[in-house]
């Protein structure tokens, strides 16, 4: 267990810990919530995302998913309710004041719109904001890029994730699943415990989204756990464990997909039901 001093380092991380959970909870929400004006757009989301899961959130337009993400990847601060993240075996509440913050803490976001340089290559997009410098003098002093290194990572990276093209490509030469290897790409070269998918298949052909659903099912690892935002159920149904349904702002209910058999009229049954009154 960390000591106080060595918390006190890390700005995003208040000092209290969360809730004991036997060591298998990586992330936690608890009453989540967040008001645009009169407008609450995320009402007391309380979740838990488990160790080496993909947990897929799924919920028509306007059901709060994408609020839901930001205020997880610190682009949102909420109104009221806490976020904890598993840091040296406990789970720690969080303050996150940018994406930076999240980033640093271990939360990695894929976004829909990708946010990629289209004329760069697909390597500098894969290490942009984490450029090696070369050894020696024309690292230090000329501040040379390595770029062969990051090519050559660029390359195993991709092929890990089971993508197979020039990592020296234009972004803007790329297929469409291309494009959502490479924003990956650039999630995991940061190694985070925690990746957040935005609608991975949304700008992709029917191929495309086979090879996605490949890629997302190969992230956990035994240290990393996937968020999936998504309102292709089938899509969800076939690789998360978990899913969460969201309705008018909250969390309506909890799939097992291991221990229940989920048909998709299930989600979409939970996704329309009108709340009881």
């Amino acid at each position: 267990m960390a000591d106080a001093d060595s918390d006190s380092v890390e700005p995003a991380v208040e000092s209290d810990t969360g809730v004991g959970d036997g060591g298998q909870v990586t992330l936690q929400t608890k009453d989540l919530t967040k008001y645009f004006g009169a407008i609450e757009a995320v009402k007391d989301v309380s979740l838990e995302l488990h160790q080496d899961e993909i947990l897929a959130i799924a919920g028509d337009n306007g059901a709060g998913k994408s609020t839901l993400i930001k205020m997880l990847s610190g682009v949102l601060q909420p109104t009221r309710g806490d976020i904890f993240l598993r840091l040296r075996g406990e789970l720690r509440k969080q303050y996150f004041s940018s994406s930076k913050d999240a980033m640093d803490a271990g939360i990695a976001t894929v976004y829909q719109e990708q946010h990629l340089t289209p004329n760069a290559a697909s390597f500098a997009n894969i290490f942009l904001g984490m450029e090696p410098l070369k050894d020696g003098p024309r690292g230090w002093l000329l501040r040379q890029l390595d770029r062969k290194y990051m090519i050559n990572e660029s390359r195993d990276l991709l092929n890990e994730i089971g993508f197979d093209f020039d990592p020296r490509s234009p972004v803007n030469e790329l297929s469409g699943g291309q494009k959502q290897a490479v924003a990956v790409a650039r999630a995991l070269i940061r190694d985070p415990p925690i990746i957040i998918l935005d609608e991975p298949t949304s700008e992709v052909s029917t191929t495309g989204t086979d090879k996605i659903i490949d890629l997302v099912r190969g992230i956990p690892d035994g240290e990393k756990s996937v968020i999936l935002i998504s309102h292709k159920i089938d899509v969800v149904v076939d690789v998360a464990d978990r899913i969460a349904v969201m309705r008018d702002g909250e969390i309506v209910d909890v799939l097992d997909t291991n221990r229940d058999d989920i048909e998709r009229m299930d989600i979409v049954e939970r996704m329309h039901r009108e709340r009881e009154r």
